[in-house]
């Protein structure tokens, strides 16, 4: 889904669909606010289910709204119609062509002699981590300024040559491989290893490659950086919480990250 777009999640269902078959309703959540969501990409549209009502938008056509006319279920799919589309929901796994998040629900909407196809219901927690970038925001509880920032190309989290020593501070940083080992910036220097990420939330220490810039970060950023590579080297396993990647140690202490891509 484009972020900033959506917050997509099935949040609920519509309750009380008209003209539901009675022999396979299609289940409802009873909450009578709750939206359930759905898009996709090329070309881009967005649907909303929400109070017994179905509603398109896509760029190129003007916005599609009407009632549920029929709600039923076939198997592991809810449809849904109205008077000028039907959306058939899959409890299949979806993953967006854009953003590569999974969702829970499979979508197909057929309209105006076209079908768009796309992805809905509840995001997913990954199983992997292969070829994603992360920045931390957090250690062991403490929040840091710098992890709102987006890591640029001119400072000392980047492997960009010609790094000038007055280069500004950022959050720690973890980038890791398609093979799941890691490098990035310890808020100081750059370093590769210590860490190899499996799936499912398994994670092993590796060997340390060493730092490949030797910066000298006194104070602050100096301590900052040990704890950083502290916690990262005893990590355990990871998590999703929501977006948020945590690692966490055998003791419970964590590293909060946010993805950058």
């Amino acid at each position: 889904m484009r972020a900033g777009v959506l917050a997509l999640g099935l949040v609920g269902l519509v309750a009380g669909c008209a003209g539901q078959d009675a022999g396979q309703p299609v289940a409802v959540s009873g909450k009578l606010d709750g939206v359930y969501q759905a898009s996709g990409n090329e070309p881009f549209w967005h649907m909303t289910l929400a109070q017994n009502m179905l509603t398109l938008e896509t760029p190129d056509k003007p916005r599609i709204a009407g009632p549920v006319l029929h709600a039923h279920a076939e198997g592991r799919d809810r449809l849904y119609e109205a008077q000028a589309m039907r959306v058939e929901v899959t409890a299949k796994a979806c993953s967006d062509s854009t953003s590569g998040q999974n969702y829970a629900d499979t979508v197909r909407i057929v309209t105006q002699g076209r079908t768009l196809t796309g992805c809905g219901g509840a995001s997913l927690a990954p199983t992997s981590l292969n070829d994603t970038r992360w920045v931390v925001t957090a250690l062991d509880g403490h929040r840091l300024a710098d992890g709102n920032k987006a890591p640029s190309d001119t400072d000392r989290t980047t492997d960009q040559p010609g790094l000038k020593a007055g280069a500004p501070d950022m959050a720690p940083t973890l980038d890791i491989n398609a093979s799941g080992k890691v490098s990035g910036s310890d808020g100081c220097n750059r370093y590769v290893g210590g860490l190899e990420f499996g799936k499912n939330g398994h994670v092993k220490a590796a060997p340390q490659g060493g730092l490949s810039t030797l910066m000298a970060c006194p104070g602050r950023r100096d301590a900052l950086a040990r704890q950083f590579s502290s916690l990262t080297r005893a990590a355990t396993h990871w998590r999703m919480d929501g977006t948020a990647l945590v690692l966490e140690t055998e003791d419970k202490k964590t590293v909060r990250l946010r993805q950058v891509f």
